[in-house]
This record gives structure tokens, C-alpha cells and sequence, in this order.
């Protein structure tokens, strides 16, 4: 029997080490976060989204991503056809915020102050909430507006990302612009649908320039009709009063009553049956 205590203590021994071993393995499991299954959760970039160009600018140490965007926008043809379904507006642009509104594009959102407004029309796009405003934004005011603009500037992971719209450069805060807008009067909220044939730059002088490169239809009419003229173009659509005759109007009246024609140029009245009264007889 003495004999047999050695092996006794070994093997209890051996179940306490074998216990103890255990338990340390199942704490680790319950201590440890299971880092690969966490990767795993993670979905993965798509090619050609934002986040695939600013992973490959981090990879190459470039700080900076250019990126064009082609925008098929609506046309017209010629400055009638755009009075018959676009607002237009004279405004100056004062802030912007861009925004990515999905994984491949940003879209920039322009405040303007409206200082006239020549013509509304009711919208075809911005209508029924079609255009909704980001949260992050307030409303306009009574003499404002924000428009929404394909492309702008984003930080992601320390890269600049520059989606700029193809002939449609971005307007230039505090730049007085004579603008051709899809305008929800109600919300104040609109769109660029004409892209950049819808935007003219206005200069002290009230003269009107075109941002996009190419001639369009739009340009021609407004160039060969007003000469670029603001004036020309507003006096157009909203024909001042004629000024005043400066005639008595008491005696203009008097005429009409007696069933005489009255001259505004010389404020004359002429009575046929006073002056020829055989004529009348």
C-alpha cells in the first residue's frame, strides 16, 4: 500500500494541472475579442467608390483626388422655350456645404440671396419633396434660396476628394449670377436641371456672360436679342409703365364722357359731333 501513494500524488497532481489549464484556455477565449470575426462584418469597398480612391491615394501618399463627372442635364431651345418652364432669378451666392450622397457621388449645396426675380414657373422637378433640403441645413429665408449642384469637395480619411462637374464650373461665393431655375417658390429649394447653359455671370454693369465654354441655343438668344444686357432682358420680361402724359386727367376724362377721342400728345380732345356737328345730324 505504501508503495502505491507516489503514483497517488502524481496523478492528482497531473487533474489539478489539467484543470487549471483549462480554465486559463476558456478565460482567454472570453478575454480575447475575436478580431478576425469583427474584419469579417466589415463590407468591402467597392471599386470606383469613394472610399476605393481614397484608399489608393493613402496607399501612394497622395493627399489630393481629382475626379471629373459628366452630367447630361435638360436643354432648351432658345430663351423662349426656357421662360415656358424655368424660374429665372438674379441672386448672389453666400455659403456652401457638399455632401456624398451615396458611395460614388457628392453633390454641393449653394445659399443664395435672391436680389429679383423676373420670371416664376411652376417646378417640374423640385416639387412634392423631390429636392429635399439635408438635415444638416436650415430653410431659406423670404430673399433666399438653396440650389443643389452635381459634384464638390469631401474629406475622408485625410484625402481632399474634388468631384468637379465637367463645363459646369462651381459658383463663386459672393459672384451675382443671372440664373434659369427649377424653383419650388414654396420651399425656396431648387435645382440646376440646365446645367451650366442656365447661368450667367452678372458684372457691375449689369452685363451678362455665360459660364459654359460652348455656345447654346439659350446663349445666342440671350447675346442676339438683349446684347447681353441685363436691363435689355428684364425690361423684356416685365415691361416698365409708360410715363405719364402729363395732360389734365380731369379734362381726359371729361372727354371720354362726351364721347370724344383724346390725344395724349398735344392733350387735345376731339368731339366729332362738336366739331362737324352735321356729321351727327
Amino acid at each position: 500500500m505504501l508503495r502505491k501513494r507516489p503514483f497517488r500524488t502524481a496523478t492528482i497532481l497531473l487533474t489539478v494541472a489539467t484543470c487549471l489549464a483549462i480554465s486559463v484556455f476558456l478565460l482567454t477565449r472570453r478575454t480575447i475579442p475575436k478580431s478576425s470575426s469583427v474584419h469579417a462584418q466589415q463590407p468591402p469597398i467597392e471599386p470606383g467608390s469613394i472610399d476605393d480612391h481614397v484608399q489608393r491615394a493613402n496607399a501612394e501618399g497622395r493627399l489630393l483626388v481629382t475626379l471629373p463627372m459628366e452630367i447630361m442635364g435638360e436643354s432648351v431651345e432658345g430663351f423662349d422655350d426656357a421662360t415656358g418652364g424655368y424660374s429665372i432669378v438674379v441672386a448672389q451666392a453666400v455659403s456652401k456645404q457638399s455632401f456624398a450622397v451615396s458611395a460614388y457621388d457628392v453633390e454641393t449645396w449653394y445659399k443664395f440671396t435672391i436680389t429679383e426675380t423676373l420670371l416664376t414657373n411652376t417646378p417640374h422637378i423640385c416639387f412634392d419633396n423631390e429636392c429635399p433640403l439635408p438635415a444638416e441645413l436650415p430653410a431659406a429665408g423670404s430673399n433666399e434660396m438653396w440650389l443643389s449642384k452635381s459634384g464638390g469637395v469631401i474629406v475622408r480619411n485625410g484625402v481632399t476628394v474634388d468631384f468637379q462637374e465637367v463645363g459646369f464650373p462651381d459658383f463663386n461665393i459672393g459672384q451675382t449670377y443671372l440664373l434659369f431655375v427649377d424653383l419650388n417658390q414654396t420651399t425656396k429649394v431648387g435645382a440646376t436641371t440646365l446645367g451650366g447653359s442656365g447661368v450667367y455671370l452678372v458684372d457691375n454693369n449689369g452685363h451678362l456672360a455665360p459660364v459654359l465654354g460652348d455656345e447654346s441655343d439659350l446663349s445666342s438668344d440671350i447675346s442676339s436679342r438683349f446684347g447681353n444686357s441685363l436691363t435689355q432682358l428684364r425690361n423684356f420680361l416685365n415691361p416698365p409703365p409708360p410715363p405719364p402724359s402729363g395732360c389734365d386727367p380731369a379734362q381726359q376724362q371729361n372727354c371720354i364722357d362726351n364721347g370724344g377721342t383724346w390725344n395724349s400728345n398735344n392733350c387735345s380732345c376731339f368731339n366729332l359731333c362738336i366739331q362737324k356737328p352735321w356729321l351727327c345730324d
